[in-house]
Order: C-alpha cells, then structure tokens, then sequence
C-alpha cells in the first residue's frame, strides 16, 4: 500500500512539473490585465492571426526538434548498450583468461555507470566519461592480439560505434535547441496574455464580469505556457524528472553470464549423444 501511493505521489510531481515560474506569472498578468482593461474601459482592435503565427510557428519548431532529439537519444543510447554487450560476447568467448575477462566487464561497467550519472543525474563530468572510454581503448589495443583475426574487425567496428554514441549522447547533453525561437515564443505568448482583454473587450463590450475575461485568457494563455513548458522539458531528454524523460537505468550495462558454461553444457550434450549412438550401434 505505501509503495502505491509513493508512486502515485511520484507520477503526480512529474506531472505537475509542467507548471513553473512562467505559469504563475502568466495567469497573475492574466488577471491584473483584465482588471485594468475592465477597470480603465480599455479596448483595441488587434488581429490576434498574426501574433497566433508567432507563436505556433516557433513553438512547433521547438517541439519537433525536441522529439527528435529524444528518438536519436534513445537510438544511440541502444547502440551504446549493443556495442558493449558485443564486445563482451567476443570477449568472453576468445582465449584471454579469467582475471582479464573480468577486467573488461569492470571496464565496460564503470563507463556504462559513469555515462549513465553523467546524462540522468549530473553526477559525473564528461571528461570522466572520456577517460573511461579511453581506458577500453586502451584494453582493446593492449589484448587484441589473442583475439582472432576475423572478429578483430568486430571488436573495432564495436569500440567505434561506443566512441560515438558517447561523444553524441555527451553534445546532447550539452547543446541544447536554438534560444532564438524559445525567446520568441515567450515575448509572443506574454504580449498575448496583455492584449487579449482588450481585444475581447472591444468584441463584447464593457458589460461583462472579470471572470469571465480572466477565464476566457486564461485559459489560452495556460495552454500556450503549458506547451512552452513541456517543450522546455523535452529540450533534456535525459531529464528524470519529466514524465517522458528517458529511463537512462535501462540501457545500463549489466555482467553477462560466463559463455564458458554454455560450452560445457554443449560438450556434454555432444558427448552423451555420442555414447547413445555407440550404444545403438552395438
């Protein structure tokens, strides 16, 4: 029972992480701007089409490039965990021993935690990030020779596919979408919440109550804000405290079982087919 209503507390902060600073200030101009139009008999003609296009225009810019950015995260992100999980396999089935197999799962585990913390948390820095995909570099050079010559190719095809999904997933991390856009969707959308009473005003005429204009802005300007909001949120898809904020945990790299096992239980399975067919033969 507790565990339920922690999540339920949990999923209902991340969904009310869509309101900030920006929502509050918007519905209080909201009513301080009806007030005085109502209040001073205040009415202008704008035709709201135009300040609509600044606004939809750029929000809809902002927001499929956020999308974007989190389905290229999440493409890179499964490349990371592929390529690891690769190495590992080629690892753990050429003749390097016990101890040094062991030493490249650690390595394996210690860039997949670092860049895990690093995109999810903040924790770590990117350099560290670096220098722990320097350190499987080095590792790869240092033992590809008892690798076996076909499948030396794939270790390097492996390491370069983990290079560069780290070096993307770090420039995700830090670029973020172009300021200019988000910068004029919010003067649009602060210049809406101030003119709208005047123009409904100049449409309805003085006899109406304020909360009917403060409703009818609003509730406009709270979705447009909310939009804005969410785009903010996207713009970090590795953000954990959004509601579709990628689950970085999930592409962690995790220790794979000894392939050693797999081919003992192979070579006994063979070995008792082959006494059964003496056996038939006899």
């Amino acid at each position: 029972m507790y565990n339920f209503r922690h999540k339920q507390t949990e999923s209902m902060k991340k969904y009310l992480s869509i309101l900030n600073v920006h929502s509050l200030l918007v519905l209080l101009l909201c009513l301080l701007s009806s007030y005085v139009c109502l209040q001073f008999r205040l009415k202008l003609y704008i035709d709201f089409l135009i300040l609509g296009i600044v606004i939809v225009f750029p929000l809809t810019f902002s927001l499929r490039m956020a999308f974007r950015r989190r389905e290229r995260a999440l493409e890179y992100l499964s490349r990371f965990k592929a390529a690891m999980q690769s190495l590992a396999y080629v690892f753990g089935n050429s003749k390097l021993d016990v101890a040094k197999k062991q030493e490249f799962n650690k390595i394996a585990a210690d860039i997949s935690d670092k860049l895990i913390r690093c995109l999810g948390y903040n924790i770590e820095e990117p350099v560290t990030v670096q220098n722990a995909s320097h350190e499987m570099y080095v590792f790869i050079q240092t033992n590809l020779a008892t690798i076996k010559r076909r499948l030396s190719a794939k270790v390097l095809l492996f390491a370069h596919r983990t290079n560069e999904s780290v070096e993307f997933l770090l420039a995700t991390k830090r670029h973020r979408i172009p300021w200019a856009p988000k910068f004029i969707v919010l003067v649009a959308i602060y210049s809406f919440v101030i003119f709208y009473p005047a123009g409904l005003l100049n449409k309805t005429g003085f006899d109406v109550p304020l909360w009917y204009v403060f409703a009818m802005t609003g509730f406009k300007a709270f979705l447009l804000i909310s939009f804005y909001n969410v785009q903010g949120m996207l713009e970090n898809p590795f953000n954990q405290d959004s509601p579709d904020g990628i689950r970085v945990n999930d592409f962690r790299f995790a220790n794979l079982p000894e392939p050693v096992v797999i081919i003992e239980k192979k070579e006994k399975l063979s070995t008792e087919e082959t006494k059964l067919e003496e056996e038939e033969s006899e």
